[in-house]
């Protein structure tokens, strides 16, 4: 019978049939290279591009009214205003602008109340600050939804909403709730 190097083995070593190169050193570059090309595939086809990450995760409120109507009680007044959010949903911040004009007199606050549907009255949970002292003016800001003091399941159902306080309407005098959709 013939002599075989180690690195062969012999299935059948009576009729050496069949033959493997057990070497594994001759492998190893092959293995790699088939381990990272199924790694790059599995990578390519799993990521999403941003613009649908976007798609899936931020939730936007564009011009959302503020007005005296929709203070509690409801009252008539010349002011406006208007909110522009979005939430994102990976980072958990909820970015706004608010725009006001027409005000009875200057802007002695403005906050962030919950939890307050439209026609509830609700407790302050984030006071605006600097606000602009002023009749009319813009504010932005951004604010953590950290799922204790705001949370996501809240936000999304629209149980939040900004008022703006003058020394006539001390208790608000306009607001806008925060209703954000896809």
């Amino acid at each position: 019978m013939p002599s075989y190097p180690k690195k062969y083995l012999v299935v059948c070593q009576k009729k050496n049939l069949l033959t493997f190169n057990t070497n594994t050193n001759s492998m190893r570059l092959p293995k790699l290279a088939a381990f990272f090309l199924c790694l790059s595939i599995l990578f390519i086809t799993s990521c999403n591009d941003t613009a649908e990450l976007e798609d899936e995760n931020i939730y936007y409120g564009k011009a959302l009214p503020m007005s005296s109507s929709q203070e509690t009680p409801p009252f008539t007044s010349t002011a406006t205003g208007s909110i522009d959010a979005n939430y994102n949903r990976l980072t958990k911040t909820l970015s706004y602008k608010i725009t006001f004009s027409g005000l009875s007199g200057n802007a002695t606050a403005a906050h962030i109340h919950g939890l307050g549907e439209p026609g509830v009255m609700a407790g302050v949970l984030q006071t605006f600050s600097p606000f602009p002292a002023a009749t009319s003016g813009t504010y932005s800001g951004s604010l953590l939804i950290d799922g204790v003091k705001f949370t996501e399941e809240y936000l999304l159902g629209g149980r939040y909403y900004m008022n703006i306080h003058t020394a006539a309407k001390p208790g608000g005098e306009i607001r806008g709730q925060l209703v954000l959709t896809k």
